[in-house]
Parts: structure tokens; sequence; C-alpha cells
């Protein structure tokens, strides 16, 4: 025990900041393109309409995709497309596909990835994206960036501008998203896309991170909108003291009077933020946080699973997602603070990559938000006592010897003092 509650009792920093100011192939016939993405559309919900913005949750890839491909085939002007994986497969191979329409129809459409996260996507793809006159970049390559000494960060961001919305949340464009009937694995993930002013904040973040993307002169830089809308913040940030998502985070956990509930697929929370969380259960907060039984990413479950019992001492709630391969990143606070983004609540998100999360603070949006963590929970497993000790002797040592390692690079990470 003492070995899994180290983190708990080290002195840490609080992690403050200041603001800165054809057809696809996954078509039903004459279905359309909610149906091409394999959209719910027995089940439509609207936007919520908050002081400047209009702001829809979508729950799960089938209502993301309807809802892009849908914008993509209805663009005019602009489609700007920022993820960290691209994937040449079905879904990636499709969405190519609406993408070079909507280039070859005069509207300007723009594909930033970062080559790491898509290094299985061979060149030759990317070259024919361009011979659709769809502009590619990779974000700071490999090649250029080791020369001049900076492999990092990578780009973990997801931003997609579409004419007059915009959207952010965890998914990227691979068939581990594409919804199970129509071929993918159907990973479960949680976007929101946006309709307002702030739009024009995400193309500008979008361009910031097109000019960095050569790995040259451009510096690169935070972006945050701070106090400029009442409803909303758009925040996206680089590896630096700064922490600024994590910031965000931080605050609210801190201010919280009734819950914090977290709903992460990698999550191993750094050192500050578990004792924020500790905190506010001392304080009697419910918190709560949905992690996934299933992950692509096994170390850091098993880092997290070793601290579980330490976890449930001080009061924490916590659910193993069952229904598919939890991906999802977001969280709420009491009734009027939510976040939905990239950002994995763990050290490698402070220490090698770009995050970018959107902070509503309307409290109808939060409310559905809350009503998709309860939906979520109830196709969770709670974490007991009882199921922490159906894990076998080995098991339990390599959850020790990843929680070792993840505690040393948390040890690692320097964030903004008091």
């Amino acid at each position: 025990m003492i070995f899994r509650d180290r983190r708990l009792h080290g002195p840490v920093d609080d992690g403050r900041s200041t603001p800165i100011p054809g057809v696809s192939p996954l078509a039903d016939a004459g279905a359309g393109a909610a149906a091409a993405a394999g959209a719910d559309v027995s089940k439509p919900i609207g936007p919520i309409v908050t002081a400047q913005h209009a702001l829809t949750l979508l729950p799960g890839m089938e209502a993301m995709l309807g809802s892009i491909f849908g914008d993509v085939e209805r663009a005019e002007r602009r489609i700007d497309i920022e993820t960290y994986i691209y994937r040449d497969d079905l879904l990636g191979r499709s969405f190519a596909d609406v993408m070079g329409q909507a280039a070859a129809r005069g509207v300007r459409t723009r594909l930033l990835y970062d080559p790491l996260g898509s290094n299985e996507t061979d060149t030759p793809f990317f070259d024919e994206l361009r011979r659709r006159n769809v502009e590619v970049r990779a974000y700071r390559p490999m090649a250029v960036t080791l020369g001049r000494g900076g492999f990092l960060p990578r780009d973990h961001s997801r931003v997609i501008v579409i004419d007059d919305a915009a959207y952010t949340g965890g998914a990227a464009w691979g068939d581990e998203w594409l919804p199970e009937r129509r071929g993918g694995e159907g990973w479960h993930d949680v976007c929101t896309r946006v309709e307002g002013p702030c739009v024009s904040d995400f193309a500008c973040l979008f361009e910031q991170r097109w000019r960095e993307a050569d790995g040259g002169g451009e510096r690169l830089r935070d972006y945050a909108t701070g106090r400029k809308y009442p409803d909303l913040e758009l925040v996206a940030d680089t590896p630096d003291d700064n922490a600024r998502v994590y910031a965000r985070y931080r605050e609210a956990i801190r201010g919280a009077q009734e819950r914090v509930w977290i709903e992460n697929a990698y999550f191993f929370p750094p050192a500050g933020m578990l004792k924020d969380l500790v905190d506010a259960v001392a304080r009697g907060v419910d918190v709560q946080i949905i992690l996934p039984d299933e992950t692509d990413l096994p170390i850091i479950q098993r880092a997290a699973r070793a601290e579980h019992p330490a976890w449930l001492d001080r009061g924490f709630k916590l659910f193993e997602f069952q229904r598919d391969v939890l991906h999802s990143k977001f969280a709420l606070v009491d009734r009027a603070w939510c976040t939905i983004g990239t950002f994995n609540a763990n050290p490698s998100s402070l220490s090698a990559v770009n995050e970018v999360n959107l902070f509503v603070f309307d409290p109808a949006f939060v409310a559905r938000v809350a009503d998709l963590f309860s939906k979520d929970r109830a196709d969770s497993r709670p974490v007991t006592r009882a199921t922490l000790a159906e894990r076998s002797l080995p098991d339990k040592v390599v959850d020790s010897l990843a929680h070792g390692a993840l505690s040393l690079l948390d040890g690692l990470i320097k964030t903004s003092p008091d």
C-alpha cells in the first residue's frame, strides 16, 4: 500500500496558469450522408443553444460520422482536418473520397496529420490526396525535427472546421472508430459540434498548427480564448510549464462542491490532479470515474489498476466500461462546467503532445453530458475490492511495474507553481 500511495504524499505544484487572450463505400443506397457514416437517425438530438453558441453533443461515432460526412458534403468554402491518426483503411479511404469530391467542386480542403500517430499509413496514400487537390501536411515530420533536435511535441489534437461549424473530441480516422455494423471495431468516443463565434477561434488554431507543421521557425504556442465568451472556452496547449488544459481541469476540481465525474480512456492522473480529487472527496464531493475494461494502451490501465485500492480507500467510485473499447475523454464538475477534448489525464499529455479541449459553462449542455455519463456508467462494471481480488498475482506484479514506470514520468513533469 505504501508503494501505491506514494504519489499522494509528495509535494506537488498546483498546475495553474494564466489565460491568454462519388458515394462513400459506407453508404446505404439512397440513405444520404448520415447513413453513410452509420448515424443513428432514429434518435436525433438537437443542439443546445447557449449564450452565444449552438453546441451539439455527439455521443458516439455513428452520430459524429453522420454529422461530419453531412457537413463535408454540404461544404462550400473550407474543410480543415487536424488529427493525430489517419489510416489507409475503410474509414480513412471513405473520408478521403468525400474530401476529394469537395476539393473538386472548389472547396479549400486541408488535412494536417501527425506522422507518428499515422505511421501505418504509407506516403502514396497522402500523395493521392494531393493529386485530388487536397492540401496535406505532416505535423513536424520526424526526419526534419530530429535533424533540428526536436522530436516533441507530437500533435495529439483533433480540430475540424467545416464552413461555419467546428468539432473536437477524441475520435480519429481509422477503422477502430468505425461502427462495427459498418465493418469497423466500434470504439466508443464522444465529440462536440460547435456553431457560433468560437468557430473562428478553431480556424485560427488550425492555421497556427498548419504554420508550425514544417518544424521550422514558427514558434510553438498555446491558444486559449480566455474570457472572450461567457459560455465556453477553447484551450489548446503544447508541452510547457503552463499546462493550460490540465490547469483548467484542476481549477474546476478544486472548486467542486457536488460532483466530479470523469470518463477517460487513459486515466492515470498526475500527482497534482490526484491530490485535488482526494481533497474533493474529503469535502463531500461525489467523485466518479469511468475507465476502460479493454484498452489499446495496457501500460496506462495497469498503472492505474495498481492504484485502484488506494483510490477506493479514499472514496473514489470507479467503473470499467464493458460495451466497447473506451476512447472518450470528457468530464463534468457540478452543474455548470464540463469539458470534451483530447486530454488524456496522464503525464504524457503534459510532457509530449499538443492537446485541445472545449470547456463549456452552460447548465443545459452540462446536463446532457451528465446524462451521457450516466448511460455509460450503466454499461460499466463497478470496481470493488471483490473485483480487484479476482486479479492474479502475475497481473498484480505487472501492474506494479507499469505503475513504477508512469510514476517516474509523473515525477519528472513540471507544472506552474502557486
